[in-house]
């Protein structure tokens, strides 16, 4: 069962950093947790609506998100905790960002489904 469960989240957080760098405002609302905490590289700290929000009205936009490692671990039979590094390129106001950072998302079961309730992410000297 925790094979097929690990292979279920990492299906889960590709489906979501796609979402985010396609826009796709439904299949965010549909992966994220109504509760979910967003703390991002800068620590700034966003609501479910504010992180959509952003992402909607092009205030954030995501090129593209290169998973580069993700580990996965069950936490019992409703919680995983997947830590992982990603390289990260956004779109700014003059050019393209890149950078690379290490995170922790927390996937949780809510009413038969995974979804998001946290994620935290750290920016990372480039190695």
């Amino acid at each position: 069962m925790a094979a097929k469960v690990i292979e279920a989240i990492r299906a889960l957080e590709r489906d979501r950093f796609r979402a985010m760098v396609d826009g796709d405002v439904p299949l965010l609302n549909q992966l994220l947790s109504d509760s979910v905490s967003f703390i991002h590289t800068s620590g700034k700290r966003e609501t479910k609506q504010q992180f959509i929000d952003a992402i909607s009205g092009g205030h954030r936009r995501y090129r593209q998100i290169e998973v580069q490692s993700q580990d996965v671990v069950a936490v019992g039979r409703e919680t995983c905790v997947v830590t992982g590094r990603a390289l990260l390129e956004m779109e700014a106001n003059n050019g393209a960002l890149l950078f690379p950072i290490a995170y922790t998302a927390i996937q949780a079961q809510e009413g038969g489904h995974w979804r998001l309730v946290a994620w935290q992410a750290t920016r990372c000297a480039l190695e």
